[in-house]
């Protein structure tokens, strides 16, 4: 099944890098498949892995070759626990996945003309911890972000899916339930598209220019973010908490914009799901319940990958086919944006 469609993803894109050599990461999970992908384009794979609580270099590797092993032809993948300088040299393309970040010029000096790295996700949601962007421009790499929403990608699609997982997870269910969708980025509309057809009611707080992207769905519009009244009618609400930049602390003390009493004042006993978006930890646990109740600043409180493998599968392969377009100077694929250069 799994064999099948990393194959599936990988004709649906189209994705070739015959020739080429790709450094990536290799890891445990979902994300075992970001090697494989791209030695079943046809490229030379690095796969670069180290010891984690997930996994040792040894189990990651046999996890990953094992994989490999299943295809009918015979892929090229090495996995590695050092980056040399002979290594990071020889790649064409080198994915901004979590074992090689950060991209820096420690790393990035190693790496040759023309190289290109994908980032593996949005360009809106690009972190400067991420990448050091004044070097790659410096050296003229290229970097593409990956849209995310591309037909042939689609990975938003998956975002409902991933807040019903964090509504199951705390204990909590969307049948007969109100919620409250609290957001001012692109994920809104899709967490809200398929919250809205299982839970009781959805109330939604987002930036007034989103509000249009809501029609149909059958949600009430509590207010334009972070500004917000919450009617008394959702006062027994489970708020889904997703704020842009991940990485700013929006939530906490009277300064931020959304202060701890006007969740606490507006909510019988608040219940806070962090889908992505820091909030003060320190300000916030003696006020109200979080979940998850610790998330490493500018991460989502969730990942595709804790729904399965196809969002990741797709993902990924968005990436991988972003780079194969960075390298021809490109940005369409089937005549819809793909790679968007930062």
């Amino acid at each position: 099944m799994l064999k099948n469609k990393i194959s599936r993803a990988a004709d649906q894109l189209a994705l070739n890098l015959k020739g080429k050599v790709v450094l990536t990461e290799a890891a445990t999970g979902a994300y075992v498949v970001t090697p494989i992908l791209a030695a079943l384009a046809g490229a030379e794979v690095f796969a670069f892995t180290k010891n984690t609580r997930y996994g040792t270099v040894e189990q990651v590797s046999k996890l990953t070759l094992d994989l490999a092993s299943q295809f009918d032809k015979e892929l090229s993948i090495t996995v590695i626990d050092k980056l040399t300088p002979e290594i990071i040299a020889k790649a064409d393309i080198i994915t901004n996945s979590g074992h090689l970040r950060p991209l820096n010029k420690e790393l990035l000096q190693y790496a040759k003309k023309g190289a290109v790295i994908p980032l593996m996700y949005e360009a809106w949601e690009r972190r400067d911890a991420d990448l050091d962007l004044s070097y790659c421009r410096e050296q003229n790499i290229l970097l593409g972000a990956t849209n995310e929403r591309h037909p042939d990608v689609d990975v938003f699609n998956y975002l409902g899916d991933m807040a019903l997982k964090m509504i199951f997870d705390v204990g909590e269910c969307p049948y007969n339930n109100k919620f409250l969708l609290v957001c001012n980025n692109d994920f809104g509309p899709y967490i809200a598209k398929v919250l809205s057809k299982v839970c009781y009611k959805l109330g939604v707080c987002d930036e007034a220019s989103r509000q249009k992207d809501y029609d149909g769905m059958g949600i009430d519009w509590i207010g334009n973010f972070p500004d917000f009244v919450i009617p008394d009618d959702y006062r027994d609400a489970t708020v889904i908490f997703t704020a842009h930049p991940f990485e700013k602390s929006w939530i906490g003390d009277e300064g931020e914009p959304i202060s701890t009493s006007k969740i606490t004042s507006q909510l019988n006993a608040p219940l806070v799901l962090r889908y992505a978006g820091d909030i003060n930890e320190d300000s916030c646990k003696d006020k109200f319940k979080y979940y998850p109740q610790h998330v490493s600043s500018g991460h989502m409180g969730i990942l595709p990958s804790a729904i399965g493998y196809d969002p990741i599968i797709r993902l990924q392969a968005g990436g991988l086919k972003a780079g194969e377009l960075l390298l021809r100077k490109e940005s369409h694929y089937r005549d819809i944006l793909l790679a968007e250069y930062i």
